[in-house]
């Protein structure tokens, strides 16, 4: 049995777990129902604990990548069991940088929500399906230039984001530093040599449909057909709309439990920026932009690309498959 009602899992090198922060939620939280994490083995070992004491409910704070980090344990301890234990329901609290997790469930300040349901215990949970990706569940990933200005990022902030400087990399304007300090200068580059990325995206699943307006199911594909084949500046699938900072990149990915949104994008970087109000709330269209809906889909490259999952940089692709699980984990909506 549970020791607590519930229990809280925490990101030891989150910006905002504090120490004011882990001691606010010491004060609410019995010691032997915190985990906290420093590694990512301790993930895995605070799974397996949390699955034992059968938590009906577990809060996470950290950011998306903690977060994901842990649905991830969760779902390989319960793999790993016979009798497969279903996965605890996840209260989100905006403890890192994006939160674009725990802005879907209306999370405001951690400390606030976690004495809410303290006090009155939620019942009220939004099931959301989740995308595998060589193993890994996650809610959005991405290919092209927008995990190429999330390495750029993190390669900024690692180099310059100390001292006076630092509060500059701690928000959506290290971003924007990284951006036009090193991603648009390459592309540049890249326009005037004549590089050209291509991808080619085949439909694996059952069916598939183009996106048309306000999300309405378009042309069907079927299992085998080719749903794009040319240039492509940025690739994402997610069964998420919403990206970090409340930016709506995928409008219409929660839609159908079982598919997930792909938006092909070969517009300008400098177009996109150009309308980033309409980008940021989810209603920008233009030439150069491709919707569907799918189960499963390979993508094929012309050259490596850099790949990003729920807001961690995950290295360089050529091909990767994206597959659905449906109904995957349920998010805790906070009061």
């Amino acid at each position: 049995m549970p020791i607590g009602p519930f229990a809280i899992y925490l990101n030891a090198n989150a910006r905002r777990v504090s120490p004011d922060v882990v001691g606010q939620i010491e004060e609410l939280v019995p010691p032997d129902d915190i985990f906290f994490a420093s590694t990512p083995e301790d993930g895995d070992q605070f799974a397996r604990s949390i699955l034992d004491r059968r938590y009906p409910t577990v809060f996470t704070g950290g950011g998306d990548g903690t977060v994901v980090q842990l649905i991830n344990c969760l779902w390989r301890a319960s793999l790993a069991r016979p009798e497969r234990p279903p996965l605890p329901a996840l209260g989100v609290l905006s403890l890192g940088t994006g939160n674009a997790l725990s802005l879907l469930v209306s999370s405001g300040s951690p400390i606030q929500d976690l004495k809410t349901y303290v006090t009155n215990p939620s019942l009220d949970t939004w099931t959301i399906s989740l995308v595998d990706v060589e193993g890994r569940l996650f809610p959005f990933a991405s290919l092209g230039a927008d995990a190429e200005i999330l390495s750029d990022y993190v390669d900024f902030k690692n180099r310059f984001g100390a001292g006076r400087i630092k509060p500059l990399f701690q928000n959506v304007g290290g971003y924007f530093a990284a951006f036009f300090g090193a991603t648009a200068p390459r592309h540049i580059k890249g326009f005037v040599e004549g590089r050209n990325l291509t991808v080619r995206i085949t439909n694996l699943g059952a069916e598939a449909w183009r996106i048309g307006a306000e999300g309405a199911r378009g042309r069907l594909y079927r299992s085998g057909e080719v749903l794009y084949d040319g240039p492509a500046l940025v690739t994402i699938a997610g069964t998420t709309p919403t990206y970090g900072y409340g930016m709506r990149l995928l409008p219409w990915a929660d839609r159908n439990a079982g598919f997930f949104q792909l938006r092909i994008s070969n517009v300008p970087l400098t177009w996109s920026l150009l309308q980033i109000r309409h980008v940021w709330d989810g209603t920008f269209a233009a030439e150069g932009l491709f919707d569907f809906y799918a189960s499963e889909v390979r993508l094929e490259y012309s050259q490596p690309v850099p790949f990003q999952v729920a807001g961690d940089v995950a290295g360089m692709r050529e091909s990767v498959e994206f597959r659905v699980v449906p109904e995957a984990v349920r998010l805790l909506r906070f009061l």
